[in-house]
């Protein structure tokens, strides 16, 4: 399993710890936060020691969307205005919107590169709707399947030509849940048919060559009654066979309460049912799972 797994990291530099699980059981790459993110010095001192310890082209991703998600403190990832302003916009003139959208995350991307990360957990491909819970809100393009996916092709595709891979989130869609995924279990009561259409984004970025999904920790109770991550249905029924999607799934981090409070069961459990990028963010999750492995628990098939 440490094969398919994206951790996060403890701090600033890694730990005796840390260097000793990625020396001996490397991982298929980290994620950093801002604790892990001091000055564009540390964070590619942080990069290059990840990668001489595992020996390997170790995967180094970040969430630099914009607006409230913002990793790092310095330009040009602090200050950036929300998705939703390139909705805004778009209502005025939507070549301009794909323009300023694709220069932004270009601009994001090559400086994301130069410090050597490898992928940005953007865009967001989730809609819009005001009766959902605000984790989401502003970080959404829009609310139709339109604005979003024109807006979040210009995300992608200014990420792509500065040499980032984008991963699009969260599938099939977290707009409607009514609540955080973080600290709780949000669900969704809504028709297959509904939800279907609206993920309609991932779908045309799917058919345009996105090569990154990230799963939602939402139940989609008139579907199934597991989160999306856990969920076969979702992740190879409609992701893989439906929509043709042939690229990477990533689970959400696999250490919110949205995933239970097991996080290597969870970890299992979102292999099986299809992801192949195991996202566990929080050092007391990377512990557990890692302790786990070493116990043999999981089994040497995992």
């Amino acid at each position: 399993m440490h094969r398919h797994l994206l951790i996060g990291l403890e701090g600033l530099t890694l730990s005796a710890w840390e260097r000793q699980v990625l020396r001996e059981r490397p991982p298929l790459g980290v994620i950093l936060f801002a604790r892990n993110t001091e000055s564009p010095d540390q964070v590619r001192a942080l990069i290059e020691d990840v990668c001489q310890t595992t020996g390997e082209a170790s995967w180094a991703a970040i969430d630099e969307e914009g607006g409230r998600v913002n990793r790092m403190p310095w330009v040009p990832f602090n200050h950036r205005q929300p998705a939703a302003a390139g909705g805004s916009l778009m209502l005025k003139d939507a070549d301009a919107a794909w323009q300023a959208v694709y220069r932004e995350n270009m601009l994001v991307g090559e400086a994301l590169k130069s410090l050597g990360f490898t992928h940005n957990c953007a865009p967001v491909l989730d809609l819009f709707h005001p009766e959902g819970h605000g984790v989401i809100g502003e970080r959404a393009y829009g609310s139709d399947v339109d604005t979003v996916a024109y807006l979040a092709t210009a995300c992608w595709q200014g990420l792509r030509d500065a040499g980032i891979s984008a991963v699009g989130k969260h599938f099939p869609g977290h707009g409607r849940a009514n609540a955080d995924s973080h600290v709780a279990v949000p669900t969704v009561d809504m028709p297959l048919d509904v939800l279907l259409c609206e993920a309609q984004s991932f779908a045309r970025l799917i058919e345009a060559g996105l090569q990154h999904v990230m799963t939602a920790h939402v139940v989609y109770s008139q579907v199934d009654d597991k989160v999306a991550t856990l969920s076969p249905f979702w992740l190879k029924d409609v992701l893989r066979k439906q929509f043709g999607f042939s690229g990477h799934i990533w689970s959400d981090d696999l250490s919110m309460k949205g995933a239970g409070e097991d996080v290597p069961a969870a970890a299992k459990a979102a292999l099986a049912a299809g992801c192949d990028a195991l996202l566990v963010c929080e050092p007391a999750g990377v512990r557990g799972i890692y302790e786990t492995l070493s116990s043999g628990v999981l089994g040497s098939h995992v």
